[in-house]
């Protein structure tokens, strides 16, 4: 135990000047402020685990966590489960397992105290000065990918995906007829639903993906190429029948899927994913609608938006109803409700009253339980039985489970310009055959 103990604090020492802090703590003494900055929490599991993607930085703390877990337990680090970026119960133990290791300065520097959760002080200890603890936008980021549970090397097609209710099958499964709940998106990737079809967020990223790194798309999709190809530069239609061609042949299908799997897997290739969400013209416009709005109302309520507003306004662009383009209505309601009496609302409170001013008619209870995420570390902010209930049949998520708090505040959001895929002119690329594998009962479910 004591040699574990040893490598620990050795190891941690010699990573380099990151990790000074955690080596005076050590062996040395910590000034109070500096201990309680170290044990701020970034992720924590209480109730349902959080889903982080597979291939973040989180899952490369998970692969550290548990090396160093499992020595210090004598245990295989195999007990822990894989490092699949899913914050849980076998991550909650790790971090247990990991404290007899560590002496008691260690311990409480790092947040002892914060049973099993991931805190700023312990990541500085695993991990390298190179991968810093994930900042309130990548934290409020990572909500909404839980929510959404859609890693980057996953797709669905939607041709038919839906149950005939007489037969119980789906098209693909032998029915001759063609049910679908999403007729105009025929693919749909990754974490924020990025779909091929009325959005077209797919074609954006393959185009952004493609100009930052020439030559991807032919790397990776190999006989795919010329698809992607035309599929990038392609109009709806032409997005219709080439992904249709594609489905309806099964090994197509599996082999284009193996292929996509590969696509997604890439950092480049996930960079250019944030690219597009982020852009001006995409969620990131309408994130910066959300600041506009508070900008203008900060002479009243003294503050800029805290980190749980940032993530109600990075979950609401996702789905949901965000300010409009003239936010000048909302500002004067906003303004009477916060001067309507001498106590200014706590942030919880304009949260709730923002989101009911701002009604999704699509999923709407869904949209209502995604909102009590916001709402649940509100200390004086009531949530009525029945939207509690919503909640924890939703996720049971709160915002500090992700580390963010309404004592903190965020004054912007990175927003990035648009890709310039917007100002190409698109047109119909299909080749004929592809034209032609298109079943006719297929095409007549588009149109319903």
């Amino acid at each position: 135990m004591l040699r574990a103990h040893t490598r620990i604090k050795v190891a941690a020492c010699r990573a380099g000047a990151m990790f000074a802090l955690v080596c005076i703590i050590a062996f040395g003494g910590v000034h109070p402020a500096t201990a309680e900055n170290l044990s701020q929490v970034l992720y924590r599991f209480e109730n349902r685990a959080l889903t982080l993607g597979r291939y973040g930085a989180v899952a490369v703390f998970q692969e550290r966590l548990f090396t160093q877990a499992a020595n210090c337990a004598g245990k295989s680090a195999s007990s822990y489960g894989a490092p699949d970026g899913v914050v849980g119960a076998k991550t909650r133990q790790a971090i247990i397992d990991l404290q007899p290791c560590l002496n008691s300065a260690v311990r409480s520097a790092v947040g002892a105290e914060s049973y099993g959760a991931i805190t700023i002080g312990l990541w500085r200890l695993l991990m390298p000065a190179q991968l810093p603890p994930p900042d309130a936008i990548t934290r409020a980021n990572h909500l909404t990918f839980a929510l959404e549970g859609t890693d980057y090397d996953v797709i669905q097609f939607n041709f038919c995906q839906s149950r005939n209710p007489r037969s119980g099958k789906t098209f693909l499964e032998g029915d001759p007829y063609c049910h679908t709940n999403d007729p105009r998106a025929y693919l749909t990737w990754g974490p924020r639903g990025a779909t091929a079809g009325a959005g077209a967020e797919i074609q954006q990223i393959l185009f952004a993906a493609e100009r930052a790194n020439p030559g991807l798309l032919q790397k990776v999709f190999g006989p795919f190429t010329e698809d992607m190809h035309r599929l990038a530069l392609g109009n709806n239609d032409a997005a219709f029948d080439i992904l249709c061609a594609i489905w309806v042949d099964e090994r197509k299908r599996t082999a284009f899927e193996k292929r996509f799997a590969a696509y997604g897997a890439r950092y480049e290739v996930q960079a250019a994913y944030h690219r597009v969400y982020d852009a001006a013209n995409a969620d990131g416009g309408k994130i910066a609608r959300f600041f506009k709005l508070y900008s203008a109302v900060k002479p009243v309520i003294n503050r800029d938006p805290t980190e749980i507003d940032l993530a109600f306004f990075i979950d609401r662009a996702t789905h949901g109803s965000v300010p409009p383009g003239d936010i000048s209505d909302l500002v004067d309601r906003m303004t009477k409700f916060v001067t309507r009496t001498r106590n200014v609302p706590s942030a919880g409170e304009l949260r709730k009253q923002l989101a009911a001013w701002l009604p999704t008619h699509h999923k709407y209870n869904d949209r209502l339980a995604r909102d009590a995420i916001f709402l649940m570390d509100a200390p004086d902010v009531v949530v009525s039985d029945a939207h509690r209930r919503m909640w924890l049949q939703r996720s049971g998520l709160k915002a500090s489970d992700f580390g963010l708090s309404d004592a903190r505040y965020v004054s912007s959001y990175p927003v990035a310009s648009p890709t310039g895929y917007e100002r190409i002119e698109k047109f119909y690329t299909v080749l004929p055959e592809d034209a032609r594998a298109c079943p006719d009962t297929v095409r007549r479910a588009r149109k319903k």
